[in-house]
């Protein structure tokens, strides 16, 4: 060992062990390490890793490791790529293509995207619980689609994983909003998706009186001819619901849903805003009639004690149509009818107080976890750009799945 020459350990997420890695200052890149960790792995695709430092930075792989580093924490993580070709091979194994059997392996892998800052989370469609026995042993036994999964998935050609992302992929898809102007619609969706594509109103004018619709396009290359495929993701706005009748609220809700198949829909109320709840329940009613998710959620809840009163009516409205089967950080699960929870989307003040956003990464989460396997894949592509919830979100989700594989075989 030359003097400049020392030794760090690096945790690989996919395995769960700890390997220790000769480096030298100022010399060796991350690229290199993740190569030689690869190598003592038999991994044959670097390309597939990356590093990050403290589960909070990405390190690159053209970084060049430095003598302050020392004493830090260091992971190995894949990408989230393996989780969406995951995801379109359990569905695509079910609806399209007959795959051929392969050896289990002993082993588990953390699937991830391919981007630049996407850091491994699970996102599954396990059931939720709070430690106790669950209402509904079905649910205890559906796909689990998370960042630990069967590493069989090597070894099934990617052409056909390819074929169920290419149909996939070339299509449109929807997210839609619902609720009174100014309770935070677009404030929250941008949180979500990282991306500025609702723009927010502000003041009592601020009105939505037809649908509005804001569009961007994720792109996708093909591992297995490397051409570009290109989705949209949409996000309805509906118009504000305060002066629609019963009747208006069904028929557009019909017509709506029925078009658009959406992803999920999200119904938004804050304290001070005018929220019936004979709306409420028609909007939950027509949600579980045409098989669409809904997310209740309240907005601004730093700005008045009233947002509690308003999860408490939103809870009290989903339990008319399925049990509850959990409560995660303060997420109120209702099964595949929808969830409720509390947000703020951005830094609070008051009387010179500064509260954080909280709330937000819990939903997010929660929705994940209450999608069927197509419309989970079509939620992480709408997520993908939001980097820095993979990196907050993923060890809560590691440590849930942690103590529910038992349950899976795992």
């Amino acid at each position: 060992m030359t003097s400049e020459e020392c030794t760090i350990e690096v945790h690989v997420r996919r395995t769960g062990e700890s390997i220790l890695v000769k480096v030298i200052p100022m010399v060796t890149t991350f690229g290199d390490i993740i190569k030689i960790i690869c190598q003592k792995m038999n991994e044959p695709e670097p390309s597939h890793f990356y590093i990050t430092m403290n589960y909070a930075e990405e390190m690159e792989d053209h970084f060049v490791f430095q003598q302050q580093f020392m004493n830090q924490r260091f992971q190995m993580i894949m990408r989230t790529k393996w989780l969406l070709e995951f995801i379109a091979e359990q569905q695509m194994g079910r609806q399209y293509v007959k795959l051929p059997s392969v050896p289990v392996v002993t082993n588990y892998e953390i699937p991830q995207r391919a981007t630049t800052t996407d850091v491994s989370i699970r996102t599954s469609t396990i059931s939720q619980h709070n430690h106790s026995k669950l209402e509904n042993a079905d649910e205890q036994k559906r796909v689990i689609l998370g960042d630990v999964v069967r590493s069989t998935i090597k070894r099934i050609p990617r052409q056909d994983v390819q074929k169920y992302l290419h149909k996939v992929l070339n299509k449109s898809f929807d997210i839609l909003l619902m609720g009174s102007p100014r309770v935070g619609k677009s404030t929250l969706i941008n949180a979500i998706l990282k991306k500025s594509i609702a723009k927010t109103s502000a003041g009592k004018n601020a009105c939505t009186s037809v649908m509005t619709c804001y569009e961007y396009e994720e792109s996708y290359t093909s591992s297995a001819d490397d051409k570009p495929l290109t989705c949209s993701i949409r996000v309805w706005d509906a118009p504000g619901i305060e002066d629609w009748t019963q009747l208006d609220i069904t028929e557009h809700l019909q017509s709506l849903l029925k078009e658009k198949n959406p992803i999920c829909l999200i119904y938004c109320a804050s304290p001070g805003s005018s929220s019936e709840v004979e709306h409420t329940k028609i909007i939950i009613e027509q949600c579980k009639q045409l098989d669409v998710f809904i997310a209740l959620v309240v907005t601004n809840m730093y700005a008045s004690d009233e947002a509690d009163v308003i999860l408490d009516t939103f809870r009290t409205l989903l339990t008319h149509h399925s049990i509850q089967t959990g409560n995660v950080d303060d997420v109120y699960y209702y099964g595949t009818v929808g969830l409720c929870a509390a947000v703020n989307s951005v830094e609070y003040v008051s009387h010179g107080k500064t509260m954080k956003p909280a709330g937000v990464d819990e939903l997010m989460i929660g929705i994940m976890n209450s999608l069927s396997e197509e419309k989970l894949l079509q939620w992480c592509f709408a997520l993908m750009d939001n980097g820095p919830f993979w990196i907050r979100a993923q060890s809560r989700i590691w440590k849930t799945f942690n103590s529910m594989k038992r349950w899976f075989g795992y």
